[in-house]
């Protein structure tokens, strides 16, 4: 080939190479622009671009000139730059301009620059740094070093990035510099020796006494770090990281700058003595002051004394850990417990507000009955409240989304997926009073089915005037864009924003070239139905959604659908958090970990119609969340500005609640002596699941009186158990309702009380004789039986355990409601409903009568005929009352009932 050639195809592969990569950028920032802008946070989206192009930019010129300035004294230094070409036995210098050289180095030096800049400050480094520069003041300290918290949280990581960007450009300097002497001949293997020239050498070493001073300042810096990662108790800051390692990391750092001096002094006198001798200093100095001693320190002082010496820590550790997780202003309180008695029994707004469904059972039935569809499935149910104030009903909520799955592989279409505006949404809700069943045991419909109906005697504000899913919590599962056509099809008539996604228009080839690239999509430029006015929508997950929008807040994976203003409208939570909190116990939880701060501040809006988005600051307290909003004044707004229609859906995120109840575990402990013995600790409380297993309990939403009031409200309960036993210590609760939402209670039980834990009563429920026959039985005719969660509430001065029971038939499994188990915590009742539940264990209000159906009741599938179960509970209150003979006649009559069902 000849050289022309060879420059034609080099020139070909670099062009190629740049339009793809500058392509590919291009067109993601362009796309990314037009889908901001048409949310309305255009402005979010440059300021993120920009500070992140800012920090690459000075950190790229700033290595770039280091790097520049050593790579041009190695040039500049050595004189005429000579290439030797050999012909034969011809040998020939040719000398290198000097301007191609000076333009290699610039290359070289930006390209070090940029890769330096890109490894250190990525997206995430480069906005702390812009949050750095607006942060607030957090107006607490630290009472080891007297720095504001706002130091550990913002300055400290931005002053680690900046630590970590000399270190790694001072290496890579140093690995270019020694390249080029090597390729100069100024560093050469002569005489089984290795050659340096005096001046390449001091350049070397004067890189390498920089190396030792930033290692030395890297490590002092980590005296901040012991707040964080200490050897005290439970791995907080502990007596020996103050007394032993807090000095002993100064003494490295003046160690560091001794062998930094070593390293310079070695290199003018020509000797490897002095460098040699002050870094094997530094190295016996780092292994002394950062091991040897701390431990010699915590055997022979901390151990023999341990509590006196770490005393001052461990209140340190327990303080923060509080503030860290919202946990100060916790109101404690001592509840008084009575096991049974007048004054324990639970009242009506008890019975009335217990839901009976859990989550699960009602999944499953939504599925099989109200999904109509094979295209639709319902991916979660939550609970919700809806009403007049002060006559609200907790209910449960699920929407109707579409899924991939329910199509077959033929109808998978790129047409079906994409533009048919059948196929592109999911349509509907479906809402059941968490409350109320049928007394066949099927979930009340308060909104449902398909064309979507409203029971008459429902909330009023539970009308779905545009039933359209467009945004949910699995739509754009392998489907990640839509194309909606306005005036094409009803689904999209209407105003665009306001009746159907109004997209990022099409309209012009930039954008629909820019998109086909983006989606490697040929189809978008060759198919014919498109024009205009038509319009992508992408991004319809709301986890997406959010993450694009915020990814600098952990975006909680449960949303809430609340129906509002005649459409869904989704509510997500995210929490502020940071692991650089000092003196805080770390926490792990399924959105994150290495947590040791975390606050849920900030809550999502989504309109399921249109995909419009807000963000909102629920806890302005909040130093982190104030930050951001600096930063995006358009994107976090003040909670006030949400419609308040939305704001009396607000919950509590059972997630955050979850993680406090695990700080709590331990951090309820106020005595640091306790603390130290590890005694009183609790547990989440366990609950006995499949196969018989322990698992932790979750968070469970009831609409009961807080005592001592007597008015209900939405709470989130989670309770308490005593480590390696089964009695509960305490609950802790959260308010969901305004004023006082966000509000933490704890009810603490005496320790002397005993009171039964939800796994205790759930081993009585098996043990009591007329549960369990009647569970054999069923299991014994073929019959799923599922226990639901069992909730526990405070009625006054007890308890009420609640237990719903499940039944499904193995051929048809759809759960229905078909026992209420209570207890007391002595005794145990199973009865049809809660209120004759209750009434057997020694009397209670009646119960509100159930929610009518939303159309005329068809006639259910059983699971057992209604003449077992008549027989069932009649041998039961047989049973109850003594009468052995007559419990025996009963069961003897139901087997042979059975038997004939069994052979007709």
């Amino acid at each position: 080939m000849s050289p022309r050639a060879r420059r034609i195809v080099i020139g070909a592969v670099v062009l190629f190479l740049i339009v793809t990569i500058g392509g590919r950028i291009g067109v993601t920032l362009y796309t990314e622009t037009l889908w901001f802008r048409e949310l309305g946070y255009g402005g979010v989206y440059w300021t993120r671009l920009g500070a992140t192009a800012l920090m690459r930019l000075l950190a790229m010129l700033a290595g770039g000139v280091i790097v520049f300035a050593n790579l041009w004294w190695v040039a500049r230094g050595i004189g005429p730059v000579h290439v030797r070409r050999r012909y034969g036995n011809l040998e020939i210098a040719e000398q290198i301009p000097r301007r191609l050289v000076l333009v290699g180095v610039v290359l070289v030096s930006l390209l070090a620059g940029w890769w330096l800049a890109e490894v250190v400050f990525d997206s995430a480094a480069s906005l702390h740094a812009y949050v750095w520069s607006r942060r607030p003041a957090w107006g607490v300290s630290d009472p080891l070093f007297g720095h504001d918290l706002s130091f550990y949280v913002f300055s400290l990581p931005l002053l680690r990035n900046a630590l970590d960007f000399l270190l790694l450009l001072a290496l890579w300097t140093t690995l270019l510099v020694a390249i080029g002497y090597v390729l100069m001949g100024v560093i050469r293997w002569e005489a089984n020796r290795v050659l340096v020239h005096q001046g390449p050498l001091l350049h070397l070493a004067s890189l390498g006494a920089a190396l030792l001073l930033l290692g030395g300042a890297a490590w002092w810096l980590g005296r901040y770090d012991l707040l964080m990662q200490g050897s005290g108790i439970g791995g907080a800051l502990g007596y020996t990281d103050v007394h032993a390692r807090l000095p002993g990391r100064t003494a490295v750092l003046a160690l560091s700058v001794l062998a930094a001096w070593g390293v310079m002094r070695g290199a003018r006198r020509r000797s490897w003595l002095p460098p040699a001798f002050a870094v094997g200093v530094l190295a016996v100095g780092t292994v002394a002051f950062g091991q040897a001693l701390p431990a010699l320190l915590q055997k022979l002082r901390v151990e023999p004394n341990e509590l006196s010496r770490e005393a001052p820590y461990i209140r340190w550790n327990i303080d923060f850990t509080r503030q860290a997780y919202g946990l100060d202003d916790i109101r404690r309180e001592s509840y008084r417990y009575a096991a049974a008695g007048a004054e324990s029994a639970p009242s009506a707004a008890i019975l009335d507000g217990l839901p009976r469904w859990d989550p699960e059972p009602l999944q499953a039935v939504y599925n099989q009955n109200q999904t109509t569809r094979g295209y639709y499935t319902f991916p979660s149910v939550d609970f919700d409240r809806y009403g007049p104030p002060g006559a609200q009903e907790q209910v449960a909520i699920a929407v109707r989304e579409f899924t991939v799955a329910g199509l077959s592989e033929g109808a998978r279409t790129w047409q079906t997926l994409h533009l048919n505006p059948q196929f592109v949404r999911g349509l509907g809700a479906v809402v059941t009073p968490a409350a109320g069943a049928r007394a066949t045991g099927e979930p009340v419909m308060w909104l449902g089915n398909l064309p979507v109906q409203r029971a008459s005697d429902a909330p009023a504000e539970l009308r779905l005037d545009n039933p359209s899913i467009f945004f949910g919590e699995s739509m754009g599962d392998r489907v990640d864009y839509i194309v909606v056509q306005p005036g094409g099809d009803s689904v999209f008539a209407g105003q665009p924003g306001r009746d159907y996604p109004s997209g990022v228009s099409l309209g012009s080839p930039l954008r629909l070239l820019s998109f086909v690239w983006r989606f490697g999509e040929q189809n978008l430029l060759f198919s014919g139905e498109l024009d205009e006015d038509s319009r992508i929508v992408f991004r319809r997950r709301l986890a997406d959604r959010v993450r694009a929008l915020a990814p600098f807040i952990m975006w909680d994976s449960d949303p809430l659908p609340v129906v509002h203003d005649g459409r869904i409208v989704w509510m997500v939570d995210g929490y502020t958090a940071t692991g650089r909190y000092p003196l805080s116990r770390p926490l792990a939880t399924e959105s994150g970990s290495g947590l040791r701060y975390l606050r849920a501040s900030i809550k999502a809006t989504m309109d399921a119609v249109t995909g419009s988005t807000a963000l909102y600051i629920v806890d302005d307290s909040d130093p982190l969340a104030e930050a951001y909003r600096r930063i995006f004044p358009s994107l976090l707004r003040p909670i006030v500005e949400m419609p308040e229609g939305l704001r009396r859906h607000l919950r509590y995120p059972p997630l955050y609640l979850n993680a406090q109840a695990a700080i709590l575990e331990e951090y309820h402990i106020d005595d640091v002596g306790t603390f130290y013995a590890g005694q009183e600790v609790w547990e989440i409380s366990k609950a006995l699941g499949p196969g018989g297993q322990l698992t932790a309990s979750h968070p469970s939403f009831v609409r009961v009186p807080l005592p001592p009031a007597d008015e209900p409200e939405f709470l989130l309960m989670l309770p308490f158990i005593a480590r390696e036993r089964q009695n509960m210590t305490a609950l802790i609760i959260a308010r969901n309702d305004p004023p006082h939402y966000g509000e933490l209670v704890l009810l603490e039980l005496p320790v002397a009380d005993q009171v039964p834990g939800p796994s205790q009563v759930q081993s009585a429920v098996e043990q009591d004789p007329i549960v369990s026959q009647t569970l054999t039985l069923w299991r014994r005719e073929g019959s799923n039986v599922d226990l639901g969660q069992l909730r526990v509430v405070p009625t006054g001065t007890g308890f009420l355990y609640m237990q719903p029971l499940f039944l499904s038939a193995q051929s048809n499994p759809i759960p229905e409601l078909r026992r209420i188990i209570v207890s007391d915590g002595r005794s145990v009742s199973m009865q049809p409903t809660l209120a004759e539940a209750v009434a057997g264990l020694g009397g209670a209000p009646a119960a509100r009568t159930e929610t009518p159906a939303i159309a005329a009741e068809e006639e259910p599938a059983d699971v057992l005929p209604m003449e077992a179960l008549e027989l069932l509970d009649r041998a039961e209150r047989r049973l109850r009352q003594g009468d052995w003979a007559g419990f025996g006649a009963d069961l003897r009559e139901l087997r042979l009932l059975l038997e004939s069902w069994e052979n007709p």
